[in-house]
């Protein structure tokens, strides 16, 4: 009965070390990917480039061409120049090894400015 009991925990924690490293290589973070590479996510504004290429958002690199569509969230258009430190976005863009390249670009919040 001993080895029976042995062999099973031995069953158990190779099983939980399989999950910790399928978790570990799999990571889903706080993004959801939706159709054809094309990944969503929403965060507050770290930085603006100066030449105004890209942003960083919540510590990833998004950047911004001509063809990246930014609206307010009642759908008014915007230009990279509303684009502020402390605003809450929202981005759909395609994720490639540089960063995010985004299609859209959603202001949900304005900036707050400190008192």
């Amino acid at each position: 009965m001993v080895g029976g009991n042995m062999k099973l925990h031995k069953i158990l924690l190779l099983k939980l070390i399989i999950l910790f490293i399928t978790l570990a290589l799999c990571h889903p973070g706080f993004s959801q990917v939706r159709k054809a590479g094309i990944t969503s996510f929403s965060g507050v504004i770290d930085s603006v480039r100066q030449d105004s290429k890209f942003i960083v958002v919540n510590e990833r690199r998004v950047f911004i061409s001509p063809n990246t569509k930014i609206t307010s969230k009642w759908g008014s258009t915007l230009s990279i120049n509303d684009l502020k430190i402390r605003q809450h976005i929202a981005i759909q863009g395609v994720q490639k090894p540089d960063g995010i390249h985004a299609k859209k670009i959603t202001v949900i919040k304005t900036a707050q400015t400190k008192p």
